[in-house]
């Protein structure tokens, strides 16, 4: 048995600790690992179709079993999908596959398809011109939220107190680029009025894992990367039952699924298509057990299924 991961690392860099690490737990289990950078790749395309090349010679994904994608899509025009493509259209058993994960890179589209399932989640507000920004102190209350929808670990959210303050960072957005689209989004406490929220790890329809992550600093944000603690945390059986509905509705067989506990239930944050391991691996050493051992048997079972 033959697995490969493909990763978003870049070219010059070494890979992250974590994966050299899952390549390591899946080799002890007796398969074979092959670790990929996208930028390795180069794709020949003519009227004979196209061809992946690896160190200037063909590369075959179908001599894989399986092809794990722990591929971060940056670029909000999905540039990176084509590598992705080449991997499914030869047959290989590969996922997250580029539909799903675009689902996810989208927070705004994430939104939509969890409103629609009928899950709670943050009231949100998307405006495209300044006339429209009075709409506001009509619909929320401050402290709100300001996102951009394609935003990850925190980076490009935004917390303003008032109306003066979200029109300055409109006028500023939209000066830089007038076709940006931002998210205003209302400001809900957690239950215990901390700074905190829950990270949830599904791989094939089974949760793996599950953390809280709670900043102690004066930031609004719990991500990990922004210093939050983190802790394992076992989750409700309704809480556990909305995250696998919401990664098997979303296509994802690896998924990450951020929810808070507010004073009226769980708020589901955020899907994400490649979900960090340091974070959840840290929380689950600490509950006796290590997420990438569980990974590493989830991926061999995939090729046994």
């Amino acid at each position: 048995m033959k697995i490969g991961i493909l990763t978003s690392t870049i070219s010059e860099e070494d890979f992250f600790p974590n994966i050299k690490d899952l390549k390591q737990k899946i080799e002890l289990r007796g398969v074979e690992v092959d670790l990929f950078k996208n930028g390795e790749f180069n794709l020949m395309i003519s009227k004979l179709g196209s061809e992946i090349f690896l160190n200037g010679e063909p590369f075959f994904p179908k001599d894989y079993d399986l092809v794990f994608n722990r591929f971060s899509v940056k670029d909000k025009t999905n540039a990176d999908y084509y590598i992705m493509e080449e991997f499914i259209s030869s047959g290989v058993n590969f996922f997250n596959t580029p539909l799903s994960i675009s689902k996810a890179r989208n927070k705004l589209l994430t939104l939509q398809i969890l409103g629609k399932m009928g899950v709670d989640i943050t009231k949100s507000f998307v405006i495209r011109r300044n006339s429209d920004l009075d709409n506001v102190n009509r619909y929320f209350t401050y402290p709100l939220i300001v996102k951009n929808i394609f935003g990850s670990l925190g980076s490009s959210t935004l917390i303003v107190y008032d109306f003066k303050q979200l029109k300055a960072i409109y006028d500023y957005i939209w000066n830089v680029n007038r076709n940006e689209v931002l998210m205003i989004q209302e400001f809900i406490k957690t239950e215990d009025n901390s700074v905190s929220d829950y990270r949830v790890f599904v791989a094939g329809g089974d949760i793996i894992s599950s953390m809280k992550r709670t900043n102690h600093t004066d930031d609004f944000r719990s991500n990990y990367k922004r210093g939050a603690d983190v802790e394992f945390f076992d989750i409700s059986e309704n809480e556990k039952r909305i995250c696998i509905e919401i990664a098997n509705r979303f296509g994802l067989k690896i998924a990450g699924i951020d929810f808070m506990r507010s004073h009226r239930g769980p708020v589901v944050l955020e899907v994400n298509s490649n979900p960090g391991l340091e974070g959840i691996r840290r929380a689950s050493i600490k509950g006796g057990f290590d997420i990438l051992d569980r990974l590493a048997d989830y991926l061999i079972s995939e090729i046994k299924s």
